[in-house]
């Protein structure tokens, strides 16, 4: 490695050139400036740089110019810095305009040229610690997690790991060889993801502004007389790719339009009629700043996560209610899911599936005995026969009534029995969970409700994850044991209402995210920022956040949203 660096540096000795300026005076102006100019994070990396090259200029001369000059795209360039960043392009620019037009002095020039280039790599490690780690303040995005907790008794948990700053031999190979932006483009976080987020904040950057759409006492929709700015809801809707390019924009309310609301509400998770209600309305009225706001938000999430996940894996996004399964980049399998409760958010986390348990039981955690059994048994001394729940003490079943529980309610002590509800149709968990252990007992199931799963907003359990089609992704799984289950077999197990548990030879990874925002087949979505933290993200940039975070009194989605009873 060394061999390599000194053969670079003699090639740039030979080939640099600055006219009458001597190049040991720009080197001595660059060490100058490195103790000087340089501080904060940055400057350990920034010094290293210029060990690697022997102390000598990393982006001047005739012979550097092609990499230069992709740096100085790439600064600019909304695939890096999608927030158009400063990152020093002003300075760069009047250094370059003044070394142009000859306006320095003959004996500052060497120092110029020494801030110059020291501005061009200080820049550059920027733009890499942006693309890898972002702006945002994760820290206090976590400690107004927490927050939560004491303010509004909401257990909110997101597992966040910034990533970090990427290996300097390697940063210095890419300026060193000029591979400037496949170096940056390496680094992109969820690279298939990241790139359509990009290009979404491309399209709306250049879009016109909105138009107003006023508010109307009865919906728009067709047959109705008494429509009203037809027209310019259709320029809105053909501006935003619903409604088609070369479609008429005129007063009529025809199917065209219809159909193009309908696109339009399944895009923002809206009742699909192809009518302009009020809701729908307040959408439409959503301006271009806050959708890129948006889009901006959720690129800044791609950085908590690697530039890919495996090659097989399952991922919840909790705001589109939904679970996704990929292998090798195509979608296997997609179906609707049930979240936690926004007061009882499913917790964000990655880990691996390691076995299933057909006919489960449940049993309740203790704090689902305390917040909701509790309360349930006091209002309804039956609910444990009702509803098939044994409760144990010890090995011993035991009957439990709300007079021998009902202390435990609001005191740290554990409530000292096991209530355990068996398998049958009225179980929780319906016939198959899917286990991946971890110390929020969150878990994938069935659901014996399955209406709920017709909601427009998916918020009803305490954190655990129930799903549309459970049976497909089981046989989906299935392919990852070493005995082989047939559906005879599998129906047997099920007849049985015996609890059996199915262990995977090779474990499969599931992801818990939250993106509000997503392009599939080159549809957009925008989706409810359901649990705020897309708020809680866009105010903890690091320079211009809030301090706290204060939920509002009125939501869009009301905090007591819940099920009957005891979920889980």
């Amino acid at each position: 490695m060394k061999l390599i660096k000194l053969l670079w540096i003699g090639v740039f000795l030979q080939t640099l050139a600055f006219g009458q300026i001597n190049i040991s005076e720009i080197r001595q102006h660059l060490q100058k400036s490195l103790s000087t100019h340089i501080k904060g994070q940055n400057k350990a990396i920034v010094q290293a740089l210029y060990e690697n090259s022997g102390g000598y200029p990393l982006w001047l001369g005739d012979q550097n110019k092609q990499k230069r000059n992709a740096l100085i795209k790439a600064l600019k360039d909304p695939l890096f810095n999608y927030k158009d960043k400063a990152f020093d392009q002003p300075s760069i620019a009047r250094l370059y305009y003044m070394l142009d037009n000859n306006t320095i002095a003959d004996s500052q020039k060497a120092h110029v040229y020494a801030r110059l280039d020291l501005m061009l790599t200080n820049s550059f490690v920027r733009l890499v610690r942006f693309i890898v780690q972002g702006d945002v303040d994760w820290a206090l995005v976590q400690k107004k997690l927490a927050a939560l907790q004491n303010s509004d008794d909401i257990h909110a948990v997101w597992e966040m790991e910034t990533k970090p700053f990427p290996d300097t031999e390697e940063l210095y190979s890419a300026v060193r060889d000029g591979n400037i932006y496949a170096y940056l483009s390496s680094l992109l976080p969820m690279e298939r993801r990241y790139l359509k987020l990009v290009k979404l904040l491309k399209a709306y950057r250049v879009m016109e502004k909105f138009p107003e759409i006023p508010y109307t006492q009865e919906p728009r929709k067709m047959g109705n007389r008494k429509n009203q700015n037809i027209e310019e809801i259709k320029k809105l809707l053909q501006l935003i790719g619903d409604y088609p390019k070369h479609a008429p924009i005129n007063k009529t309310f025809d199917n065209a339009l219809k159909q193009a609301v309908i696109s339009y509400q399944k895009r923002y998770n809206l009742k699909a009629n192809g009518e302009i209600d009020r809701v729908t309305n307040y959408y439409l009225n959503q301006s271009v700043s806050t959708h890129i706001q948006s889009i901006i938000t959720n690129l800044d999430k791609t950085k908590l996560h690697p530039k890919t996940f495996e090659n097989e894996y399952a991922e919840v996004n909790i705001p589109d209610f939904k679970l996704r399964y990929y292998k090798n980049d195509r979608l296997i399998l997609s179906m609707g899911a049930v979240v936690g409760r926004i007061d009882r958010p499913t917790p964000i986390f990655s880990d691996t599936i390691a076995y299933m348990v057909l006919n489960p039981t449940w049993t309740l955690t203790d704090n689902l005995i305390k917040r909701d059994l509790i309360p349930m048994l006091k209002e309804n001394p039956s609910y444990l026969v009702e509803n098939n729940i044994k409760t144990y003490s010890g090995n011993s079943e035991v009957n439990v009534t709300y007079d021998m529980i009902a202390r435990y309610k609001d005191h740290q002590e554990p409530v000292p029995y096991r209530f355990v509800q068996q398998p049958g149709p009225s179980n929780a968990l319906g016939r198959v969970k899917f286990m991946f252990p971890n110390k929020y007992s969150v878990y994938l199931h069935d659901t014996d409700n399955k209406s709920l799963l017709s909601r427009r907003y998916r918020i009803y359990s305490s954190g655990c994850v129930r799903l549309q089609e459970p049976l497909a992704l089981m046989y989906r799984l299935l392919t990852h044991t070493k005995e082989r289950y047939t559906e005879e077999k599998i129906e047997e197990i099920f007849a049985s209402n015996t609890p059996t548990t199915i262990k995977l030879d090779s474990s499969i990874p599931v992801h818990m995210t939250y993106f509000t925002v997503f392009v599939e087949d080159g549809i957009a979505y925008f989706k409810n920022d359901i649990y705020l933290y897309d708020q809680i993200i866009s105010e903890s940039i690091i320079g211009q956040s809030k301090p706290t975070f204060t939920l509002p009194s009125k939501r869009l989605i009301s905090i007591k949203q819940n099920t009957q009873g005891v979920s889980n």
